[in-house]
């Protein structure tokens, strides 16, 4: 979701997982801490933010996974409400990965959260937990646990993990800049529209995120206060970027 990697400071967690290694800045559990304060109780923040910090390890792995396949170094920095997954040097023989591989490399992080929450999903199933899938707009098609016989914190880690992974792994699909969907718009069209593609791409991003910052504040009131916020500076960014774009070459 990020653009620049942040500075590194002294509260930094750095582990290495399957030989990528992993930075997480503390902006990242501020920020998880301040999307998860409508929960009430103490244990159910902490597993919020033990979800979304799973959740988004997951979705940086898949984006390190093909950028491996193109014999790059990929190490992932998670910060703010995302991550970055950035490459290192590549190994003899590593290649460019072109408008296909960079598509590829971008879906593969919404695309692991997914895979991520069918298994957890079909893992219940075969233990015989009692699991529902809601459909509708914006999940289209969410897994809900709703056991009664599982304990209360493990039931709303999962919905929590459920939420995370699938309703962000959406988010990040939406055609703007600069989340997964917008690098893949602007791959595409740019490729099939070599001279008006990024300019189109731009547009989309600032139409789709004006979009939903209005869905956002007619929908769900006062409760989606930050998701409001956070369109409205995609859409702002995209539309100063598609105005420097207009006065001349980037």
């Amino acid at each position: 979701m990020l653009l620049q990697e942040p500075p590194r400071s002294e509260g930094d967690l750095n582990f290495s997982l399957f030989g990528v290694p992993v930075r997480v800045h503390p902006m990242f559990w501020l920020l998880a801490l301040i999307l998860g304060l409508g929960y009430r109780e103490p244990m159910a923040l902490l597993t919020w933010v033990v979800a979304a910090f799973l959740s988004i390890l997951v979705h940086e792995m898949g984006h390190a996974a093909v950028t491996r396949l193109f014999g790059f170094y990929p190490y992932v920095v998670l910060y703010g409400m995302g991550g970055l997954t950035l490459r290192g040097p590549g190994v003899l023989g590593a290649r460019n990965p072109g408008p296909a591989g960079e598509i590829a490399v971008s879906a593969a992080g919404s695309g692991a959260q997914f895979v991520l929450a069918a298994a957890v999903y079909y893992l219940l199933k075969l233990t015989r937990y009692e699991v529902v899938v809601v459909t509708g707009f914006p999940y289209v098609a969410l897994p809900v646990l709703i056991d009664p016989n599982v304990p209360a914190g493990f039931l709303v880690f999962i919905n929590q993990l459920f939420f995370v992974s699938v309703f962000w792994g959406l988010l990040n699909l939406l055609p703007i800049y600069p989340l997964d969907g917008g690098q893949i718009s602007r791959e595409f069209l740019q490729r099939v529209m070599p001279r008006e593609g990024l300019r189109l791409s731009l547009m989309i991003s600032a139409f789709t995120a004006t979009f939903f910052t209005v869905y956002v504040v007619v929908e769900w009131q006062g409760r989606g206060i930050w998701m409001a916020i956070f369109f409205g500076y995609l859409g702002f960014a995209s539309l100063q970027a598609l105005t420097m774009f207009r006065r001349g070459p980037w």
